[in-house]
């Protein structure tokens, strides 16, 4: 049994033992095994961008990369390697000048805008920020080639399927509107619809009216989202009105410069001369093909139209997903939330920009006149029922310690801080539709009713006036309401005496002196306007004349009161001579040392308040 167990073991090791195989012959070999194989690889040595050699006028980047290296590694796959890529081009912007880069700017535009549409958030915010620094150093004019490239990207962020991007596209078109407001406005045609995209949809194939959607995405709700849309809207639409008002400016300078030119070249023809006449050219090619550029691929009437019948109902829905169902019988505003008073400021925005266009439109033109009375024949009522049913608005403060109010927390003031402007706002929006209302025409009763509620809120804003920041708003109001539609509220038996007195106590009580100015500026506008005939008879007038002298006697006055003076005397002398001869003395030696604001030509401004006493010694200074 022993000797059994032994073996088996001996057996057991000999078999765990490595076989080694004999060698073959080399006479034997395989088949193919003679044949060299070529799959092999290989692979190139590359030198790092570091250790080039590169031109000492050429522009580097820290880590020595050109902008042609830079341009080719914003197309590179990985997310990080575009992001580093953008932080080395944005590091080139901020060192060198833009004269160095004008050669490659096209390539710069394409690549960094293109970025905008990345899937990844940081890189397409660090796109926008290198984009805003490649524009800031152009002028409009340098862009106008390379508008297409811009538009064609920020129509794609505005339309992309990913919410994210669509999204972030309002900061793009921040960028722009910042930037190139007037590229923008020239292809405001093309931007315009993208907006209705953003916040509606169309009911269906058959009608082309729109209902509003719901919310983007979970991180905002709707009326955030419609506030941010309604906000570029807005900014949008500014930059198409200065770009309308630069160009009529410029237009009536090129028509200027043509009737100069004329009168510099014109020459008498002797037709009944025996001697040959010699006919010479006016070239007036220039100034016409410069008012072209200024026109051409504008906003066209037709498209403008067809935008705001799609855009008007939008707002107004949109104001009524926030409206207040019923006011508070404890205040006399309506109070709004913060959320409702930012959306209603880009709606008035939007309302006053639309105003404006209608009015710079070509008032010799038919149709021009035509849009106006449409645009308030379709949406006046709707303006009045959706604004002024609850007018005036305050705006709901936001308490910092909900748990903790006091008493003074719940009073009127705290609620009707900051909504001043907006109220001015509408208000000019309701006066402007009454002005292109006939004279004799009868307004209706909610429209005079509305009116007269207006006056009421206006009269006591002047009274009670402390918010300078609302001013512009102020100005724009009371020269609608006076230089538009004063006939229009007179023939309706409308008195507007009692706002003109406010406004000339306002005049000559209120301590701020930009105030002061536009006031007595808007009294003079309506001095020299000839057909307010009925303004003009209000006893107030004659005695805000006999105080204008008074003007002159202060250290420091505007130029264009100097010349609103000047235009009063000529037209009213009979009111002022006495207020004149008494205080001539004092007005001519305050004259040669009196402080005269915004003036191109200190000279002029004196000598134009000299010549105020012409008809008193008929003397002219030069």
């Amino acid at each position: 049994m022993a000797k059994n167990h032994k073996r088996s073991k001996r057996l057991k090791s000999e078999k765990a033992k490595i076989k080694l195989k004999a060698k073959k012959s080399i006479n034997q070999l395989p088949k193919g095994l003679n044949v060299t194989d070529t799959s092999f690889k290989i692979k190139k040595i590359l030198i790092r961008e570091q250790l080039q050699h590169r031109d000492e006028t050429e522009v580097l980047s820290t880590r020595k990369l050109n902008i042609k290296d830079l341009l080719t590694r914003l197309r590179h796959h990985n997310s990080t390697v575009r992001e580093e890529t953008l932080r080395q081009l944005k590091d080139i912007l901020l060192r060198y000048p833009p004269k160095t880069l004008h050669s490659q700017l096209s390539s710069l535009l394409r690549s960094v805008a293109a970025l905008s549409l990345d899937k990844e958030k940081d890189v397409r915010r660090d796109s926008l920020h290198a984009l805003k620094l490649i524009l800031g150093p152009i002028s409009n004019e340098q862009l106008i080639p390379y508008r297409e490239i811009l538009i064609s990207y920020l129509s794609c962020a505005m339309t992309h399927i990913d919410s994210r991007i669509k999204e972030d596209s309002l900061l793009f078109l921040d960028i722009l509107v910042e930037n190139c407001g007037s590229v923008l406005a020239k292809d405001s045609h093309k931007i315009l619809p993208n907006f209705l995209g953003m916040i509606c949809k169309l009911h269906s194939e058959i009608k082309p009216g729109r209902q509003l959607t719901t919310t983007l995405n979970s991180k905002s709700t709707s009326i955030k989202w419609r506030i941010k849309v309604l906000k570029r809207m807005a900014n949008v639409f500014t930059s198409i009105v200065s770009y309308e008002k630069l160009c009529t400016s410029m237009r009536l300078r090129a028509h200027s410069t043509m009737v100069i030119e004329a009168k510099r070249y014109t020459k008498y023809v002797p037709i009944y001369s025996g001697s040959l006449t010699q006919i010479g050219k006016i070239d007036l090619d220039k100034d016409l093909s410069s008012e072209k550029n200024y026109t051409e691929e504008n906003l066209s009437i037709e498209e403008f139209v067809k935008y705001v019948d799609l855009l008007m109902p939008l707002m107004f829905d949109i104001w009524l997903e926030v409206y207040p169902d019923e006011r508070n019988e404890n205040f006399t505003e309506t109070i709004i939330s913060s959320e409702a008073a930012a959306l209603l400021k880009n709606i008035v925005e939007i309302l006053e920009s639309i105003i404006e266009y209608i009015d710079m439109l070509d008032r010799d033109d038919s149709g021009a006149e035509h849009i106006k009375y449409w645009f308030k024949d379709t949406f006046h009522n709707t303006y009045m029922k959706n604004f002024l049913s609850r007018f005036p608005y305050g705006i709901m403060k936001q308490l910092i310690n909900e748990s903790r109010k006091r008493q003074e927390d719940f009073s009127q003031i705290a609620f009707t801080e900051g909504c001043l402007e907006h109220n001015l706002a509408l208000s000019r929006i309701h006066i402007w539709f009454t002005s292109l209302n006939s004279h004799n025409k009868q307004l209706s009763k909610p429209t005079k009713d509305y009116c007269i509620s207006i006056m009421n809120y206006l009269n006591d804003a002047i009274e009670n006036w402390c918010d300078s920041s609302a001013l512009l708003q102020l100005t724009k109001l009371l020269r609608t309401l006076f230089l538009k539609a004063s006939s229009v509220w007179y023939a309706n038996c409308i008195n507007l005496s009692h706002t003109l007195q406010l406004i000339v106590e306002a005049s000559s009580r209120l301590p701020k002196q930009e105030l002061q100015s536009q006031l007595s500026l808007i009294i003079g506008d309506i001095m020299l306007e000839c057909n307010l005939n009925e303004l003009h008879r209000e006893e107030i007038f004659k005695n805000f004349v006999t105080t204008l002298p008074s003007l002159l006697l202060r250290p420091s006055i505007d130029d264009v009161t100097i010349r609103m003076i000047g235009q009063i005397v000529l037209r009213f002398k009979e009111w002022i001579r006495k207020e004149l001869i008494a205080k001539h003395k004092a007005i001519i030696e305050n004259a040669k040392k009196i402080d005269i604001v915004g003036s191109h030509n200190d000279k002029e401004s004196r000598l134009t308040i000299y010549n105020l006493f012409y008809f008193m010694d008929s003397q002219v200074y030069y």
